[in-house]
């Protein structure tokens, strides 16, 4: 394989925002506080992002199988909240797996086992006990694969928490080294920094997490069980704001879906500052509202959920826009490789 040194490339941003989900397993209100509203924030601003399945990320941790039962549900979640397949595109990640496999695998030269090893965020995805060195290797790639994932795309902008900055930065770490010796050829990303939204677990420590159910408030709860899980959840004394009911706050607040629910929140977390003994009554609107918002979420999830051709059609015209943007992207690292 000979290598076509220095060759300069006239390829330029073709994704204006690009975003991904791994699909693992339901949606909780965090997930769309934190990933699916500023998508729809930036249908608003007249951006048009682009989200991937990341069905091979997945792969890290679960199997084929069980993320495939998955997919489908993710799209109709996303489509359900809110997000427009005119104005953002929905594709699944293996749809371009043969070309995210060769530009990954070209990405490995120019980064080493212990740059990978220091990623902040490995340490967050071992499991229990298992130290890096013993991780399997496709997870201590997961950084090269999402840079290959962006460049592929050549995404302008990807928005991200602070904890998923490493990722970008050595996304972009790759595209300069693969700049610098084969001429320009991938534009640059940049971070689009989202809020960053830490919310808690209703039961003991940590964020609201799939691998917590108790601690979590899917979109697929009943009204039941939604009840059931704000009346035990944990809060404080009164007089004191702390983490966890800052956290209600802010899924109470997000979820509100009229200035009178705002309204009522403001008032008796007032109260619970001024030292009154609320939490109870705010346990109560807590409730009403995220019942209200996964009443009409669910009623147009079932919808979507039941017209399979909808699905097929939305996850068709993103692989469209997918394909072609890594056919045109790969072309010219093969120009480069003459492969």
């Amino acid at each position: 394989m000979s290598v076509n040194f220095k060759k300069k490339s006239s390829l330029g941003y073709k994704v204006e925002v690009l975003t991904g989900i791994r699909p693992t397993g339901n949606l909780h209100v965090a997930n769309y506080l934190g990933a699916v509203a500023p998508i729809i924030q930036m249908q608003e601003q007249g951006l048009s992002p682009v989200v991937f399945i990341a069905d091979l990320h997945a792969m890290t941790d679960s199997e084929p199988k069980t993320i495939k039962g998955y997919i489908n549900g993710l799209v109709a979640d996303y489509l359900a909240l809110g997000v427009d397949p005119q104005k953002t595109k929905i594709y699944v990640q293996s749809v371009i797996g043969e070309e995210l496999g060769l530009l990954t695998s070209l990405f490995t030269r120019h980064i080493s086992i212990a740059e990978l090893l220091r990623v902040p965020t490995l340490k967050d995805k071992l499991k229990a006990k298992e130290r890096p060195e013993t991780a399997n290797t496709f997870l201590c790639l997961y950084p090269v694969l999402m840079a290959a994932d962006i460049l592929i795309n050549r995404s302008r902008k990807v928005p991200v928490g602070e904890d998923q900055v490493a990722h970008l930065e050595v996304t972009r770490l790759l595209a300069k080294r693969f700049n610098k010796r084969y001429g320009e050829t991938f534009p640059l990303p940049e971070v689009l920094q989202v809020k960053s939204l830490r919310l808690l677990s209703l039961k003991g420590e940590g964020k609201m997490s799939k691998t917590n159910p108790q601690g979590a408030l899917f979109l697929t709860d009943s009204p039941e069980v939604v009840a059931k899980k704000i009346k035990t959840a944990e809060t404080g004394f009164a007089g004191k704001m702390n983490e966890r009911i800052k956290s209600y706050v802010l899924i109470a607040q997000g979820l509100a879906q009229n200035k009178a629910e705002e309204q009522k929140i403001k008032k008796i977390i007032s109260q619970h500052q001024a030292g009154q003994a609320v939490m109870g009554e705010f346990k109560k609107v807590f409730t009403d509202i995220v019942q209200n918002f996964l009443k009409g979420f669910q009623v147009k999830r079932d919808k979507i959920i039941k017209d399979q051709s909808f699905i097929n059609e939305v996850l068709k015209q993103g692989a469209k826009i997918a394909q072609e943007n890594a056919r045109e992207t790969l072309g010219e690292v093969k120009k480069i490789f003459k492969i």
